[in-house]
């Protein structure tokens, strides 16, 4: 869903970079999950490929070597301002929750979750972090532990609900990125970022959200305290893979949703 924005066209330190590439759709939903992986702020579907866009050149030409479709690379020229780059970048509807950056507005009744664009982790708008969102909407959570947090799009919405929020990840500029966020979003004094993995979990916790892909939930899971029994866990791509997350905390889904392929699920430990 695309809302308009209410702020005028403004000027910021921050350019991006189309990637442009040919691929047949039956590619476009791994091709997809590959270039969100890679830090793409924004993936468009063409008649014969796919567009995706980066706010850092070193990551856009990474991604063009790493995927190996050939293709190429624009830049926007900044006179443009964010004219262009708006274009790329929508509210994205989670349930309860609209994820949107500066420059656009969310509807009035949602809980708006506002994402810089400019961050290496990109908008926060992947389908799996929409489907947490959905589900978290259904939580009442005091005491929340994020692992792998990205933009901190998950600790920010447990924050909103009022839950205080210990938020890790194993990379520095996800830790710099949540915290920023989290002051961008009027909650910094809820959430404490710090570098981290599933190991240096709080044992005062009643929620804990994991979104990652099936591989590292498999490797997460043993270290997980059993002490946490309600999990949200999402970056899973269908039901096979939703199985072995499951499996892998020994834990029962109570609640799931999908889109476009991706999963995300409530499950319960005993």
């Amino acid at each position: 869903m695309r809302v308009a924005g209410t702020r005028p066209a403004q000027r910021v330190d921050l350019s991006h970079f189309l990637l442009t590439f040919a691929a047949p759709s039956a590619d476009y939903e791994t091709l997809s999950a590959e270039l969100w992986a890679r830090g793409a702020v924004g993936v468009e579907e063409l008649d014969a490929g796919l567009r995706a866009a980066f706010t850092d050149q070193a990551m856009a030409t990474s991604a063009l070597e790493g995927i190996g479709r050939g293709g190429s690379i624009e830049e926007f020229d900044d006179s443009f301002g964010l004219d262009a780059a708006r274009d790329l970048l929508e509210v994205e509807i989670a349930g309860r929750f609209a994820i949107h950056p500066p420059w656009l507005t969310p509807p009035t009744g949602l809980i708006g979750i506002e994402i810089d664009p400019g961050h290496a982790f990109g908008s926060g708008s992947h389908p799996s972090t929409r489907l947490a969102l959905q589900l978290l909407g259904h939580e009442t959570p005091r005491r929340v532990f994020d692992i792998g947090c990205g933009t901190g799009v998950l600790s920010i919405g447990a924050a909103h609900l009022g839950a205080t929020v210990t938020a890790v990840d194993t990379d520095p500029a996800a830790i710099e990125a949540t915290t920023d966020n989290a002051a961008r979003n009027g909650v910094g004094a809820q959430i404490t970022a710090q570098l981290g993995s599933s190991a240096h979990a709080v044992e005062a916790c009643d929620l804990v959200l994991i979104n990652v892909t099936i591989d590292v939930h498999e490797a997460l899971a043993p270290a997980l305290s059993p002490a946490h029994h309600r999990l949200i866990v999402a970056g899973i791509l269908g039901e096979g893979q939703l199985d072995r997350c499951a499996a892998a905390y020994r834990a029962v889904v109570v609640d799931q949703c999908d889109h476009e392929g991706w999963m995300a699920a409530v499950l319960t430990r005993s």
